[in-house]
């Protein structure tokens, strides 16, 4: 929905340089599409900071709530593509491996926090992504069976929770995950002007 993974990632770099480290493309990449306490402890395992993983992940909050405070960069098709949701009532929410509070208020910030029917943060579940928790809780508190949901994903640890769950999935990769595998993806398109072709096919 929101193009914030390069602003994850500044705010994880500005908390290494304060230490003289630079993030390493690998290193990151094992990082996408988890809860900021897993995504928090690959970073800890690859960099020797002299700070606990609480610490280190409110750094990065710290940072990353700055940033966010400029404008959030919203995903091309999304606007439409709520259009073409609304237009068809179909009920939707957000799963995501970010805190419920910091999707809220993503959600409220681009206008949309109205009209969402359910929010499930990763802080709500046993187990993050890829497992699939976190969305079977969004289809319970929607109140829709998982094998009658699609969901939209853009990391691989995204897809496979969704795949795990029963529900079909579209793979978006962004700038970051454009040369990612999507093994459990149902389908994979460009942007989400593709899911509105899907929808209305």
């Amino acid at each position: 929905m929101v193009d914030t993974e390069p602003l994850s990632r500044q705010a994880w770099e500005r908390v290494l340089a304060l230490y003289d480290y630079a993030m390493d493309d690998e290193v990151y990449g094992r990082m996408i599409g988890l809860r900021s306490a897993e995504s928090v402890q690959v970073m800890l395992d690859a960099y020797p900071l002299p700070l606990t993983a609480a610490e280190t992940m409110r750094r990065k909050k710290a940072f990353l709530d700055e940033r966010l405070t400029q404008g959030i960069p919203i995903m091309p098709g999304l606007m439409e593509l709520h259009a073409v949701i609304a237009r068809r009532g179909l009920p939707w929410a957000v799963a995501t491996s970010s805190p419920r509070q910091h999707a809220s208020h993503i959600l409220a910030q681009i206008g949309l926090l109205e009209s969402c029917r359910a929010i499930v943060g990763g802080d709500e579940v046993a187990k993050g992504k890829p497992s699939p928790d976190i969305y079977l809780l969004a289809a319970e508190r929607l109140g829709i069976p998982p094998q009658n949901c699609l969901a939209l994903e853009d990391s691989a640890p995204g897809c496979q929770a969704a795949a795990q769950a029963g529900m079909t999935t579209i793979a978006i990769p962004n700038g970051v995950t454009e040369t990612a595998v999507f093994p459990c993806a149902h389908h994979i398109v460009n942007s989400l002007h593709g899911v509105i072709s899907f929808l209305e096919n």
